[in-house]
């Protein structure tokens, strides 16, 4: 049997190997590296939704999301508790070549993808990895980008909102 253990309780971040309209990548600067434009999480949304947000704010542009290339632990730290988050990397891509950044970036540069791979490399192996995965992926299905997450189906944001609280209330049933 095995030994009772603590659940992980943390943040959930998102970053985007974003793709531009010349398939150059887009890096940021933040203090004095490079990383992939990105943020956290936040409770009532999509993934998919929640990555699109964080790229609207901190770059002003519209995005489609992509597939996965790469999930990391520790990768970032949460400011308010030091607990590493979780990171989850997508392939993105835009249109949109004009950036217009937030306070959060110090400045921005796109990049050939293995230049841009080399570069990420430099801090976290695995980022390095997760632009070669991104720059391979040839849009075969069933990894087409989204922009709508909530598009053909029944659900709604505010559905996905009453079901979290309906599993949070603990008088509701164990499933």
């Amino acid at each position: 049997m095995s030994e009772p253990s603590n659940h992980y309780v943390g943040k959930l971040t998102q970053k985007a190997i974003l793709f531009g309209p010349d398939d150059q990548v887009l890096l940021t600067i933040c203090d004095d590296h490079w990383e992939p434009p990105g943020g956290t999480f936040e409770y009532g949304e999509t993934l998919v939704g929640g990555l699109r947000r964080e790229l609207r704010e901190e770059l002003s542009i519209e995005s489609r999301v992509g597939p996965l290339v790469e999930a990391l632990y520790g990768g970032w730290i949460d400011d308010a508790t030091g607990a590493p988050m979780v990171t989850l990397v997508y392939r993105c891509e835009t249109d949109e070549r004009t950036i217009s950044l937030n306070d959060e970036h110090d400045a921005y540069e796109w990049l050939p993808p293995e230049t841009a791979a080399a570069r990420l490399a430099e801090s976290v192996v695995r980022l390095g990895r997760a632009v070669e995965r991104a720059a391979a992926f040839d849009g075969s299905p069933p990894f087409a980008a989204v922009t709508n997450p909530y598009a053909a189906t029944d659900v709604s944001r505010e559905t996905v909102l009453e079901q979290l609280a309906t599993l949070r209330d603990p008088e509701a049933t164990s499933l």
